[in-house]
C-alpha cells in the first residue's frame, strides 16, 4: 500500500513542479480549489498513520485477506488510470480551475472515452483504498474531502471548459461520459 501511494504522490508531484512555466488566461475560485487541493492532501496523513502504528486498528472492517488484495488490484487500477490521465493532459494538468495560454481540449487517451478520467482514478484508488486497509477511518478521511472537491468544483470546471471551448466542448460532452464511459446503444 505504501508503493502505491509514493506512486500517486510522485506522479501529482511531479506534473505540479512542471505548471509553474504557464501563463494563466483565466482562473476561477482560486482561494477554494487550493483550500480543497491541501485538504484532499490532507486525508492522505490517516492513511500514512494506519501504515506506520495500530493505533486506528479498532476502526477495523472485517474484510476477508482476498478482498484486501483485490483492493491492491484496484489501487494499482486507479494508479494506472491516474498515470495515463496526467500523460494525456500533458500541459493542460493544473491542480486548479484555470485555463492557460495555448491551451487546448484533450481527447484523446483515457479522455476519448470520459471527460474527467483524474476525478475517476481518484475515486478508484479511494474505493482500493477502502478494502486493502479494511479500516473506516482511513476510508473515511480520503474519500470525503476527494467526493466533497469532486462536487463542488465538477460544475464550475465543466463551465469554465465550455467558456473556453464553446461548441467543441458541448459536443464532446455528448460523447463521452462524466467519470464511467457513456453505454452506446
Amino acid at each position: 500500500m505504501t508503493i502505491l501511494l509514493l506512486v500517486d504522490v510522485s506522479v501529482r508531484l511531479y506534473y505540479q513542479k512542471g505548471r509553474r512555466k504557464f501563463e494563466r488566461v483565466a482562473v476561477k475560485h482560486e482561494k477554494r480549489e487550493k483550500f480543497f487541493y491541501y485538504l484532499v492532501g490532507m486525508g492522505i496523513i490517516p492513511i500514512f498513520y494506519y501504515l506506520l502504528t495500530s493505533r486506528i486498528d479498532t476502526f477495523r472492517l472485517p474484510f476477508p485477506t482476498r478482498v484486501r488484495w483485490l483492493g491492491a488490484g484496484i489501487v494499482f487500477t486507479g494508479d494506472f488510470l491516474f498515470i495515463w490521465s496526467h500523460r494525456a493532459l500533458g500541459s493542460n494538468w493544473s491542480p486548479i480551475l484555470e485555463i492557460r495560454k495555448e491551451h487546448t481540449l484533450v481527447t484523446n487517451g483515457p479522455y476519448k472515452f470520459i471527460r474527467h478520467p483524474m476525478y475517476a482514478a481518484i475515486f478508484i484508488v479511494g474505493i482500493g483504498i477502502t478494502l486493502l486497509s479494511s479500516n473506516w477511518i482511513v476510508a473515511l478521511s480520503y474519500m470525503l474531502p476527494v467526493i466533497c472537491m469532486y462536487l463542488v468544483r465538477i460544475c464550475d470546471e465543466e463551465r469554465m471548459m465550455i467558456e473556453q471551448f464553446g461548441n467543441d466542448y458541448r459536443k464532446y460532452i455528448r460523447s463521452t461520459g462524466s467519470l464511467v464511459p457513456k453505454l452506446r446503444a
